[in-house]
C-alpha cells in the first residue's frame, strides 16, 4: 500500500510504502511522526464508519421525535399520564422502533386517535403528530449516506490529532494539502485540504485494518487516569478536558488489557529459534507490568512484591505497554502499529532488544511504522528485519528549507541515514580532536 503526501505539515513531498515494517529516520521537525498519523487517523475514521452512521440517524430521529413529544405534551399532562409520557419519550421510541419498527408506530398511531378523542386535540395537531410519526419511519428507512458520514469521520479523526494545522506552514505558495493511498492498481482514498476552507474527500475502500494503535511516549502510564476522564478531542471545544483520540484509544487499550488471557506466543508462526516475545520482555522487565482495577494503576511484578506506576522508570515502562498492547488483543494480524521515537526512553542495549520484538511482531502479521533519530534503531531494524526475512522500508526525512521537508527511500542503503544521525557526534569528536592538538 502506498501513501502519498503532498504540503502535510512540514512534509512537502513523500511517498512512503505501507506493510511490513516501514522505517522512517531524520532530524526532529521534518513530519517523520505525520506518516503515522495520517494512517492511524484514516484507519479509526474508517472503524468508526458505521458508529457515526447510527448517530447521524439517531440524532436525526431524536429531533423529530422531540419535536412530537413537546407538542403532545401542550395537549396531554405528562405528569398524569406516565404510560404516554413513556411511549412518547425520543430515547424509547427509538429503541422500541429498532426492536419492532412496525408495532413500535402502530401502538403509537393508535394511541394518538385515543388521545385526540378523549383530549379534544384539534384536527390541526392530531394531523401533525401523524406527519410527524410518518416523516420518522422514513428516517428510520432512509438508506445510509455513507459518503457524507465517512467525510464527517475523517474530518473528526483529523482534527483531533492536527487540529487545523494541516497545509504546509513552509511553503507559502502551497494552496492545498492532499493525500492519496492506493493498493496496486487500485485508488483508495483521496483527500484535499484548500486554504480557502475546502475539503475534497473520496473513498473507494477501506486500508485493509482491523485497527490502529499509535503509541508515541510512556507517559501515558503515569497519567493514564487524567486521560480517562478527559473527552476525545473531535472538535474545538475550550470548555472541556480533552485529548487526542491517539491517546485515548490507547489508555482505553491499556486498561482493557487486564482482560486478555493468550500470550503473545500464540500469534507467532511456528519456527525454531523464534523466542517468545512475552518471556522475553518479562525478562527484560524482571517482572510482569499490568493495569489493577483495584488500585486504578499499572503496577510492575517482580519477584514476589509490586511497583507503583509512580515509582517505575520510563525504559521499562516502554516495554511493559508493548507486551499490554499484544496481550490485550489489540496488536495482532491485519492490524496497524505506530511507535513514535521509542528510543527517547531506552538504553541502547534495550533499544537493540526492542527492534527485535518489533520484528518478530512483524513476522507474526503486523504492520508497523517506526519513527526513529537513533542510529542503534536503524541498524538493529535492519538487521532484524532481514534476519526474519520480513519486508521492509526505510526513508529518510530531510530539509530542504524551513519547515519544508522530502522523504527519500533508502532502503538499499541505510548508511545515508546513519552518517546523518551520527555527524552531531563526528561533528563534536573532530573539535575535541582539534582543541587536544591545538
Amino acid at each position: 500500500m502506498e501513501v502519498s503526501v503532498k504540503n502535510f505539515g512540514t512534509i512537502s513531498s513523500a511517498t512512503v510504502n505501507i506493510g511490513g515494517l516501514t522505517v522512517i529516520t531524520g532530524e526532529n521537525d521534518t513530519g517523520k511522526s505525520t506518516i503515522g498519523k495520517i494512517l492511524f487517523s484514516l484507519v479509526k475514521a474508517v472503524a468508526r464508519y458505521e458508529e457515526d452512521l447510527e448517530e447521524v440517524k439517531e440524532d436525526r430521529f431524536t429531533d423529530e421525535a422531540q419535536r412530537l413529544y413537546f407538542e403532545l405534551r401542550r395537549h396531554v399532562n405528562f405528569a398524569e399520564n406516565s404510560e404516554i409520557r413513556d411511549l412518547f419519550h425520543p430515547r424509547k421510541f427509538y429503541n422500541q422502533m429498532k426492536i419492532d419498527q412496525s408495532k413500535a408506530y402502530e401502538e403509537r398511531v393508535d394511541e394518538l386517535a385515543r388521545l385526540s378523542a378523549e383530549y379534544d386535540i384539534p384536527e390541526g395537531s392530531f394531523r401533525f403528530f401523524l406527519q410527524s410519526l410518518n416523516k420518522i419511519v422514513e428516517i428510520m428507512n432512509e438508506p445510509d449516506d455513507a459518503p457524507s458520514v465517512m467525510d464527517r469521520a475523517v474530518r473528526k479523526s483529523f482534527f483531533s490529532e492536527f487540529k487545523d494545522e494541516i497545509i504546509s506552514r513552509g511553503s507559502k505558495s502551497a494552496l492545498a494539502a492532499s493525500i492519496s493511498v492506493t493498493d496496486g492498481a487500485s485508488n483508495l482514498i483521496d483527500i484535499t485540504w484548500e486554504k480557502e476552507g475546502v475539503h475534497k474527500f473520496s473513498y473507494v475502500d477501506d486500508l485493509g485494518y482491523s485497527d490502529a494503535t499509535y503509541v508515541d511516549s510512556p507517559a501515558i502510564i503515569q497519567f493514564h487516569q487524567i486521560a480517562m476522564m478527559a473527552k476525545t478531542l473531535f472538535e474545538k471545544d475550550s470548555s472541556r478536558l480533552t485529548v487526542p483520540l491517539h491517546i485515548k484509544d490507547l489508555a482505553n487499550k491499556l486498561s482493557d488489557s487486564k482482560f486478555g488471557i493468550s500470550g503473545i506466543q500464540e500469534m507467532l508462526p511456528e519456527s525454531d529459534g523464534m523466542p517468545n516475545i512475552s518471556s522475553e520482555v518479562d525478562r527484560l522487565l524482571g517482572g510482569v507490568l499490568s493495569y489493577d482495577d483495584d488500585r486504578s494503576d499499572f503496577l510492575l511484578e517482580r519477584n514476589g512484591y509490586t511497583i507503583s506506576s509512580s515509582n517505575i522508570a520510563s525504559g521499562i515502562k516502554a516495554l511493559g505497554i508493548l507486551d499490554m498492547l499484544v496481550r490485550g488483543g489489540n496488536v495482532k494480524k491485519n492490524t496497524l502499529l505506530v511507535l513514535d521515537e521509542p528510543e527517547v526512553n531506552l538504553h541502547p542495549k534495550w533499544q537493540v532488544d526492542y527492534c527485535e520484538i518489533v520484528c518478530s511482531l512483524v513476522q507474526a502479521g503486523v504492520d508497523i511504522i517506526i519513527t526513529t533519530h537513533s542510529p542503534y534503531v536503524v541498524e538493529a531494524l535492519k538487521y532484524f528485519s532481514e534476519k526474519f526475512s520480513v519486508g521492509h522500508r526505510f526513508y529518510l526525512a530531510q530539509k530542504v528549507a524551513d519547515c519544508e521537508s522530502v522523504f527519500s527511500d533508502i532502503t538499499d542503503d541505510i548508511s545515508v541515514a546513519i552518517d546523518t544521525l551520527a555527524a552531531p557526534l563526528s561533528r563534536l569528536n573532530n573539535d575535541a580532536l582539534e582543541d587536544f592538538l591545538g
